[in-house]
């Protein structure tokens, strides 16, 4: 498995070959996994359904954090490469939710924080 590498900030980056950086294997299905999270629901244009409710869940009037968990666990479940996550904690401070999933795949384990 390969995908194009991202920062930290989420940006792609020019490796030192003065090529776009690639990514394999575990590394490349977090970078995959954190990705189809941030997806939000009905932002890709051509399959509508995919993505992770967040204006429905954890942005709602009253935050649904079980809805979003689970939906989380399920877009990452959907994943190619990805056997199960076997975990999932998060917390909320100050207002702020983080989470951490540890993720299984065909790699080994995948930790996701977000």
């Amino acid at each position: 498995m390969k995908t194009i590498a991202t920062d930290n900030n989420n940006d792609i980056y020019v490796d030192a070959g003065g090529n776009i950086a690639i990514t394999s294997n575990s590394e490349a299905l977090a970078n995959i996994s954190k990705n189809a999270v941030l997806t939000n629901s009905g932002e890709l244009s051509f399959n509508k359904k995919k993505g992770v409710p967040y204006m429905e869940t954890l942005f709602a009037d009253r935050a649904n954090t079980d809805m979003f968990q689970a939906n989380i666990i399920k877009t990452l479940e959907e994943l190619d490469g990805v056997i199960r996550v076997s975990s999932f904690f998060y917390e909320i401070k100050n207002g702020i939710y983080s989470y951490e999933a540890k993720i299984i795949t065909e790699f080994g384990t995948v930790v996701l924080n977000g």
